[in-house]
């Protein structure tokens, strides 16, 4: 039968813990709190007295609770309870403040209950993860009280007192009620909250387990103990009392589910920095009134108004002389107006407009990097002058991008001044022409028909009809161009077809080698350093080296790296140079080894050389391939040096191997080492590891590092590696071991060398073999013989059998002495 709670034994009980809750009056207010790690967010309840409202702020990575008045913190219970997001309490401003270490970021909410600060602290924000509720889990939480208050002298207790004493949600210090749970405790059996009390004080004794309330909040109801009293009758005043707290707890429940759920919020995303804003679209272009009727009067007036402007006004004035400069196809002046405009501190509307007139002179100029371009990197729309622009931007370098475009370009042409007309349609004919688009330039040459065939009265037309002529292979009509323009004899485009015609006829063999020499020096008087000079010299340069004539060449190859830079026609220069050094270096690979040509063309065109490369180096190269064949080990390595120094990846390291191989081959092997090392990396492909494997090895020989060399070669196969072995285990002293690897060295497929066949000797000579040096002798003396090793195995061949004395012994002394002899005299005029 269920037992009733013993009344007399719940009054007794509730009157002494209501005047334990009573503070001292000298002491500071108790603080009690409760700790505890939910699923994804930990959570810290502070019961404090009446008075007093707690608040909490974060502060980067610290939780900083404040009251207004000194208490006292529960530091022990605290700092003993394990929390993951909650550590490290400490106390300040003489028990005013609580601060505790959170994670840095988290997301923390805190909300005031009657008389309870709830601190809820999730971890940092996870993009694209919703936060979990913070009621929906709740497990064991450690209660941690702080000490409690001396008690006060004792004093009759109000009914108030008592009832408060009795609240569910009342006094830190309320003691076990004797009244059964109003709800199910809804933590699996076994699972309690546990109580810790006072500093000093077990754990593990004096304890009860009670359900927690299903909200962890401090002071929650208290089931009737184990071991409790029978029930005595019940008093009128414990019987008011007891409906009173009834009707408080079903009151406080009733609270309990009406509240909002007080999930916390994530915090807000760290947003994307912004996206710069697109550059608006290009706009039109009148380019026929900014060049206006008259270009002097024009001109007057645009630097009038330039002079007579102050501010932003000024700024409009140069855009609008820049913008009659373009016009004009004037692009010197142009840029020199553009550094003008850019020093009057224009506007951000004015600089974008500057930055458009100078992507247009830069298409003007034919410049090779169109990447930056605004024409190149904004869609043209349906603008036909960005269309114009970007088609003429990506003509020298992209020509099936910039063909894209071409009838509209052309159609919008039209209307273009005759000046920057002219121009624009040079640049697009030339790139279709080098890109060998026969249809693209039969488009452009009809659009010069129309429109410009006054205006290019300098052969311009011609020598394109016939440049488009020879596209559809029909020199005959070429040629017929050629003379046509040829004939005005003025202006770039007249020599340019003389010098195409020349090279037509001699290709057409029409004109031999000195023909043609005659004929291009014929026109060195009239070459006024106008466009035509880079490819009229590239010409007579080629001709010159294939006639043989190579100081010719060399002369003309100084004359265009003296008379051209890295400019607009600078860069024909350098491909025409490229042409040259490499019809040059052709003529000198078949040269004999031993001349002074390849020294002489480093000496005194190194710079040039170096200019008119190519970026992987291919020229420099060979350059210092034909001056390691001539003897030249220390201008080919300065050469080798600066190709490795600017090269990267792999380029580096088989450049550094070849650098390396000139080192050692000249007796540096210290340096070849070093070089080695700087250019290592562990991504290079098997075979030029191998390579440098075998070069580090050599050089390790070299330097008279024996042990090492012999480390290097662990592992190698090959020729190359057995004969390396071979050589040094020569060094190393080891005969026996070095005349065996000789010996095995033709089983591996190489041919031995006559260095190879007399240090096998010498090793056979030293091991005291004298069978085996006696059969070396019988089968490889014809293979010394001419080399500086003639006659070793003669002097080393091994006497006789002690016997009496005979003329076959004393002649065969007398030839080894001959032949000891002739091997000094050899050793000594090639060391």
């Amino acid at each position: 039968m269920k037992r009733r709670p013993d009344t007399a034994s719940l009054l007794g009980s509730t009157l002494v813990l209501a005047l334990l809750a009573v503070p001292g009056p000298a002491q500071a207010a108790s603080v009690r709190a409760q700790l505890g790690d939910h699923g994804d967010y930990s959570r810290l309840v502070l019961t404090v007295p009446k008075g007093l409202e707690p608040v909490a702020v974060v502060d980067g990575c610290v939780l900083r609770i404040g009251t207004p008045d000194p208490v006292r913190w529960p530091l022990a219970s605290l700092r003993d309870s394990f929390s993951r997001r909650l550590s490290d309490f400490v106390t300040a401003d003489d028990g005013r403040s609580l601060t505790a270490a959170i994670p840095c970021g988290a997301r923390v909410a805190s909300f005031i209950e009657r008389r309870m600060l709830i601190v809820d602290v999730g971890g940092p924000p996870v993009p694209g993860v919703k936060p979990r509720a913070p009621f929906e889990v709740q497990p064991e939480a450690v209660v941690a009280a702080g000490p409690e208050p001396t008690p006060a002298p004792l004093a009759p207790p109000s009914v108030a007192t008592i009832a408060e004493a009795l609240n569910p949600i009342g006094t830190a210090n309320a003691a076990p009620a004797n009244f059964p749970l109003p709800v199910e405790s809804p933590l699996p059996p076994g699972e309690r909250v546990r109580v810790r009390g006072e500093r000093g004080e077990d754990s593990r004794d004096g304890h009860a387990m009670h359900p927690p309330h299903p909200d962890p909040l401090p002071g929650g109801e208290r089931g009737i103990l184990p071991g409790s009293e029978k029930p005595s009758p019940a008093l009128p005043l414990v019987a008011s009392l007891e409906g009173e707290v009834r009707s408080s707890i079903e009151d406080t429940l009733r609270r309990l589910e009406r509240m909002p759920d007080r999930t916390a919020k994530p915090a807000p995303q760290a947003a994307e920095p912004p996206k710069p804003p697109a550059p608006p679209p290009i706009a039109a272009m009148d380019l026929a009134a900014w060049a206006g009727d008259d270009f002097n009067r024009t001109r007057e007036a645009l630097q009038r108004a330039v002079g007579a402007a102050q501010g932003r006004a000024r700024v409009d004035a140069q855009i609008a002389l820049i913008r009659f400069l373009l016009a004009r196809a004037m692009d010197e002046e142009g840029r020199a107006a553009l550094e003008m405009a850019a020093s009057l501190s224009p506007a951000p509307d004015q600089r974008y407009t500057l930055r458009i007139l100078g992507d247009a002179f830069r298409a003007l100029d034919r410049e090779d990097a169109p990447d930056d371009n605004l024409f190149v990197q904004l869609p043209a729309g349906v603008m036909p002058d960005h269309t114009v622009w970007r088609s003429v931007a990506l003509a020298p370098t992209s020509w099936a991008a910039a063909k894209e475009g071409l009838p509209i370009a052309l159609r919008r042409l039209l209307d273009y001044p005759p000046d920057l007309r002219s121009r624009l349609l040079t640049t697009l004919a030339a790139a279709s022409d080098e890109a060998g688009d026969s249809a693209a330039l039969n488009l452009i040459v009809l659009g010069m028909i129309t429109v410009d065939s006054k205006g290019m009265a300098d052969g311009r037309l011609d020598y394109f009809r016939g440049r488009l002529a020879e596209l559809k292979a029909t020199p005959d009509a070429a040629l017929e161009r050629y003379d046509a323009a040829a004939g005005q004899r003025r202006g770039p485009f007249a020599r340019r077809a003389e010098v195409r015609a020349i090279e037509l006829r001699r290709s057409l063999g029409r004109l031999d080698e000195d023909g043609a020499i005659a004929a291009l020096e014929a026109l060195r008087f009239a070459w006024r350093g106008d466009e035509i000079e880079t490819d009229a010299l590239a010409a007579l340069g080629s001709a010159y080296a294939r006639s043989g004539k190579t100081d010719a060449a060399l002369d003309i190859f100084g004359l265009l790296g003296r008379r051209f830079g890295a400019t607009a026609r600078g860069r024909d220069a350098l491909a025409a140079g490229r042409d040259l050094l490499a019809a040059v270096l052709d003529h000198l690979d078949r040269s004999p080894p031993g001349g002074l040509y390849a020294l002489a063309l480093q000496a005194r065109h190194g710079r040039l050389v170096a200019l008119a490369d190519s970026p992987d180096g291919k020229l420099r190269q060979r350059l210092a391939a034909l001056l390691l064949r001539d003897g030249y080990a220390l201008e080919a390595t300065r050469i080798l040096h600066a190709l490795t120094e600017s090269a990267t990846g792999s380029q580096r390291a088989e450049l550094g191997a070849t650098l390396a191989r000139a080192l050692i081959d000249s007796g540096r092997e210290a340096e070849a080492l070093d070089v080695l090392t700087g250019t290592g990396s562990p991504t290079l492909e098997p075979a030029l590891a191998e390579r440098r494997a075998l070069l580090r090895a050599d050089a390790l020989l070299g330097d008279g590092d024996t042990v090492r060399a012999l480390d290097a070669l662990r592992g190698l196969t090959g020729a190359e590696a057995a004969r390396l072995r071979a050589q040094g285990l020569f060094a190393a002293g080891e005969w026996p071991a070095a005349r065996k690897a000789f010996a095995e060295l033709a089983a591996t497929g190489a041919e031995p060398t006559a260095e190879d066949i007399a240090l096998q000797g010498l090793s056979a000579y030293l091991a005291g073999d004298g069978e085996a040096l006696r059969g070396l002798g019988e089968t490889q003396r014809t293979r010394l013989a001419g080399t500086r090793w003639a006659g070793l195995l003669d002097a080393l061949a091994p006497p006789p059998a002690a016997g009496p004395l005979r003329a076959e012994s004393v002649e065969r002394d007398l030839a080894a002495a001959a032949a000891l002899d002739r091997l000094a005299r050899d050793w000594r005029g090639k060391p």
